[in-house]
């Protein structure tokens, strides 16, 4: 496959693996009823780069795609959403996360109290920088989702909303029950999506109950934003069969894990600079999960994801 065609992963559903600066990749999902819809846009550049080549060799252009549905408000899966919406698409997102679409500032604003509180605010112009390249311009949203919404596409092609609020407060599945599809975006993380590193969690009180909610739709497919990571390798983007528990047990897994090793933290040092309860709370897992210290010392990810944990684990002790 190359990097601009599609892998029909179902007779209506094609993947599309788009790379983005940093060594990511998102997955972006066209579904076909009468009326079609690509989940996630990636980054800025990918509908013009990426998604317009490979609809070109089914037979469609960006004009053909209807709907964009979202699974949540991150650069990586809304940074496309401006050349949809010229494209002549309707946009859609859950409410909880549809101020993403209007503001590119709250983007760096929540990035930087993640790094603020980790005394890391010589690098909010680096990461600034980043996510303004990955962002297209603000253009809102058309519809607002709420949990248990459903998107028709015809020819008996229905998607129902899926509310799983952890990796963002809007995040949710696209669930399609009559194919025993959940696309899933970023809200079952198992490991995360980059090796040594870990999930992205803005609010991971929240996770668990999620990953108890997606896991009790009974779909026998999971669609990914990612590859995520497991023990052994990929998990995904695709698991399906016996592998679909594999993700939901991995994905509780570490978050039990990071919830406690997070209060050890606290309680060995409960006056500490949270930059140092951080580091403390990475070591008790480093080696269990061989993380890496890609991120200012941090696994990937972690200077977003560890203040979350610091902040949740403080509140509910």
């Amino acid at each position: 496959m190359t990097a601009i065609s599609f892998d029909r992963v179902h007779d209506r559903v094609y993947r599309l693996p788009v790379p983005f600066e940093g060594g990511g990749l998102t997955n972006m999902y066209l579904v076909r009823g009468s009326k079609t819809a690509i989940i996630d846009t990636a980054v800025f550049g990918a509908p013009t780069d990426y998604l317009a080549p490979a609809l070109e060799m089914i037979g469609l252009k960006l004009g053909d795609v209807d709907f964009v549905l979202n699974t949540h408000g991150h650069m990586d899966h809304l940074g496309g959403n401006a050349e949809m919406k010229d494209a002549g698409s309707e946009i859609a997102i859950h409410s909880a996360d549809a101020d993403r679409t209007r503001s590119n500032q709250g983007h760096v604003d929540r990035s930087a109290a993640g790094l603020a509180l980790l005394g890391l605010e010589d690098r909010l112009p680096a990461r600034e920088a980043m996510l303004l390249r990955m962002l297209g311009r603000e253009v809102g949203c058309d519809r607002l989702l709420e949990d248990g919404d459903v998107v028709d596409l015809g020819s008996e092609v229905t998607l129902t909303v899926v509310h799983t609020p952890g990796h963002t407060p809007g995040a949710v599945c696209y669930y399609w029950e009559a194919a025993g599809i959940l696309i899933t975006g970023d809200s079952i993380q198992a490991r995360g999506s980059r090796v040594g590193g870990m999930p992205v969690l803005e609010e991971p009180l929240l996770y668990p109950v999620s990953l108890k909610k997606a896991e009790g739709v009974g779909a026998t497919s999971l669609f990914m934003g990612h590859a995520f990571k497991g023990r052994d390798g990929d998990l995904g983007p695709i698991a399906t069969g016996g592998a679909v528990a594999d993700v939901y047990r991995e994905s509780l897994h570490t978050h039990e894990s990071w919830t406690r090793a997070v209060g050890q933290a606290l309680v060995e040092l409960p006056t500490a600079h949270p930059c140092d309860q951080a580091l403390r709370a990475t070591a008790i897992l480093r080696e269990e999960f061989a993380l890496s210290d890609s991120d200012a010392g941090f696994p990937s990810s972690g200077t977003t994801t560890i203040p979350s944990y610091l902040r949740s684990v403080a509140r509910s002790s």
